[in-house]
């Protein structure tokens, strides 16, 4: 798993896939993997994750961040503006064809255009070189956008494929298409919560990911796991003051206990139907109870995951 050169990271909005892919990077750079993190515009502060806040965001521009570890946050508009300078070499070339008023409203109307950009860019890095002409890369790890959102930019090379006469454009569609459908190459790990609508949601891309992408998934991550009852004793204890006259701060304690528990038991729910529907390895992650995350927290995780794929 931690030898793949591409590792695509799906899931509902809102169930972590940021944090997870951050985390699964670090682990892979600190074990010497040379590592690109790519993310299709994520809204999180990602140099906060990784702890480089003081020196510069993360933005289109590709930076290095620590010690084997590269990350961008595209656009779909950087990703054109750089594809575009590859095939027509020159910036003056560039710009006459490319950003020409006419050609810009054209391009606007292409469906599915910034979504390809986007996807053809991580490709393009798995296959570059460096000087050396060795990759430039071990693994690109790509932190894709919202499930939906992202069947449809993992659909887009097959459809290319399929309609697209033969030359450059078919040609590229079928080396992504290539790279997507071998499972020694890629994975997708899928992250969701232990709640009703994530769970369905990972259930559903496990499916498509398999049945209509040709995807292998090698992974489900359950993040934001609430914690265990330690012992058992305590709840009966809880129950038993319920009825009981508290004061304030032992009332409020005693709410937040059993809102606690009651939110494991949501987990252990779910937790029990991803096990029955997705046949997957599974990471699990705790849920962090901090202000926000940063990079103390993401090295947390990274840790966790290590020692999962390690037992």
């Amino acid at each position: 798993m931690l030898e793949k050169r591409f590792v695509i990271v799906g899931g509902k909005g809102g169930v972590g896939r940021t944090v997870v892919s951050v985390a699964l990077a670090t682990l892979l750079a600190r074990r010497g993997r040379r590592v690109l993190l790519a993310h299709a515009r994520s809204k999180q502060r990602i140099a906060r994750l990784l702890g480089c806040e003081r020196r510069f965001e993360i933005d289109e521009e590709m930076r290095k961040v620590e010690e084997n570890l590269w990350a961008v946050n595209m656009t779909p508009e950087a990703s054109l503006r750089e594809k575009g300078l590859m095939v027509l070499r020159f910036k003056a070339v560039y710009r006459a064809v490319l950003e020409n008023r006419l050609v810009r409203y054209f391009l606007r109307a292409v469906p599915a255009l910034n979504e390809y950009a986007m996807l053809g860019k991580v490709w393009y890095h798995t296959t570059e070189l460096g000087p050396d002409k060795r990759p430039r890369f071990d693994t690109v790890i790509f932190d894709g956008p919202a499930m939906g959102h992202l069947i449809t930019m993992l659909r887009i090379p097959q459809v290319i494929v399929e309609t697209v006469p033969d030359g450059p454009l078919a040609s590229d569609a079928r080396e992504v298409l290539g790279l997507l459908r071998d499972p020694v190459r890629t994975g997708l790990w899928v992250v969701t919560l232990a709640e009703e609508m994530p769970a369905k949601e990972a259930i559903e891309l496990c499916a498509a990911a398999r049945s209509d992408l040709g995807i292998t998934p090698d992974r489900l991550v359950v993040n934001a796991l609430y914690p265990e009852e330690a012992d058992p004793r305590h709840a009966a204890r809880l129950d038993a003051l319920a009825g009981a006259p508290l004061d304030g701060e032992l009332a409020a304690l005693c709410a937040s206990a059993r809102t606690l528990g009651a939110r494991r038991a949501i987990n252990d729910r779910y937790l029990a139907q991803l096990a029955r529907q997705v046949p997957l390895a599974r990471v699990e992650l705790p849920h962090l109870f901090v202000p926000e995350l940063t990079r103390a927290e993401v090295d947390e995780l990274a840790a966790i995951i290590e020692r999962t794929l390690a037992g």
